[in-house]
């Protein structure tokens, strides 16, 4: 099993994650979407609700939280999107008040895989893409109301630019495309042909990062392929600023609000609420920087070390109830001291099970206990 898919609302008070049980011989598989509702402590959360193969048989592409309220979208392969609503606080037998999520609505278009969905900065648009087909949803009544000119190739990422009308799309197949699409309108403001492994946009302003790969050196892993971070702004195709980055193979990027626990000096001269920007590369390692200041990164930690992606996953009896202990049998035993009585029909079978004789020498006695001796007299 491996958690494919997390998803954190904007306040950081619910997640979302999607677990994947990998089927054994073909038997087994099972998708599953969880709710999660903060605890008390910072990163403490407690589970609301389990919804087993939310979409059939089908894997989940994308999971995305309303800005403003508890709304979450779920799209999946099987060519249907799902919109859950978090439902009433019910009074349980023991006094405790319990919610959960249900679906609310169920949407798809033209019976395409549905790759990628994201909410509009104030909600009032549900972006997903069919393949490489945007279409434009009200969430609340599930209406379509809008479709946007297809990309090059599907889409895997879809992300709105703050809270302007730019929607930012991101394929990454043989045909891989940054664009910038004007919703107001319903076309493409500009786009690019980058190899990007991730991208993400800030929610409080209309820019956006993209991390995208650099050709490999001859010779060199792919694991520690280095890469560029591009800063855009949503209205503009000239790139902002850029971050050049090592170990940019299975990286990601997400834009995070500064506050005082980043760094109490900072001084946010653009006005608004500054913007910080998280970069893990593929070894777990990340940073956080401000990306349009000059300044080098100094916050920087590693999550974990000495990964071992080659080691196989556990399974059948040991995935449930681990890995049976090694028994080292003793070199040496010695033998049972045997010492026969007159009356061994007494003793014979006294004691422990492992503290008896072997069974040749039990049977032997036995017998001869059975037998009446008779003097022999010489003729």
């Amino acid at each position: 099993m491996y958690i494919s898919l997390v998803s954190l609302s904007i306040g950081g008070n619910l997640m979302c994650t999607v677990e994947v049980k990998l089927p054994e011989e073909e038997l087994g598989g099972l998708v599953t979407l969880k709710f999660w509702n903060q605890g008390s402590r910072a990163g403490q959360f407690h589970l609301s609700t389990v919804i087993y193969e939310p979409h059939s048989d089908a894997g989940i592409s994308a999971v995305a939280f309303h800005p403003g309220k508890n709304m979450a979208v779920s799209s999946s392969f099987g060519c249907n999107f799902k919109v859950w609503v978090q439902s009433l606080a019910l009074q349980s037998s023991d006094g405790k008040s319990q919610s959960g999520w249900r679906c609310q609505s169920v949407g798809s278009y033209k019976k395409k895989p549905m790759t990628a969905a994201a909410f509009s900065g104030d909600g009032s648009v549900l972006a997903v893409a069919a393949e490489s087909v945007i279409t434009l949803w009200d969430p609340d009544n599930n209406a379509l109301v809008g479709v946007i000119a297809e990309a090059l190739s599907p889409i895997t990422k879809l992300s709105f630019a703050g809270d302007s009308a730019y929607l930012m799309s991101l394929s990454q197949s043989s045909k891989p495309q940054v664009a910038v699409w004007n919703v107001s309108n319903l076309s493409m403001q500009w786009s690019y042909t980058l190899f990007a492994e991730a991208a993400c946009c800030s929610s409080s302003k209309s820019e956006f990062a993209v991390l995208s790969l650099l050709s490999c050196p001859e010779g060199g892993a792919p694991a520690e392929q280095d890469g560029i971070i591009l800063i855009f702004d949503a209205e503009n195709s000239k790139p902002v600023s850029s971050w050049s980055v090592k170990k940019a193979k299975g990286g990601s990027i997400a834009f995070v609000k500064d506050g005082p626990s980043f760094d109490a000096n900072t001084d946010d001269t653009r006005g608004g609420e500054a913007s910080l920007l998280v970069y893990v590369n593929g070894s777990h390692e990340y940073v956080i920087f401000d990306p349009l200041k000059n300044e080098e990164p100094q916050i920087s930690k590693s999550t974990r070390k000495n990964i071992q992606t080659d080691e196989p996953a556990p399974i059948g009896y040991a995935s449930i109830y681990g890995e049976l202990p090694k028994l080292e049998l003793k070199k040496e035993v010695s033998d049972i001291p045997f010492i026969p009585s007159d009356r061994p029909w007494e003793t014979i079978f006294t004691g422990s099970s492992h503290a008896l004789p072997p069974l040749t020498k039990l049977c032997s006695v036995f017998l001869a206990s059975l037998l009446e001796k008779r003097p022999v007299t010489d003729e």
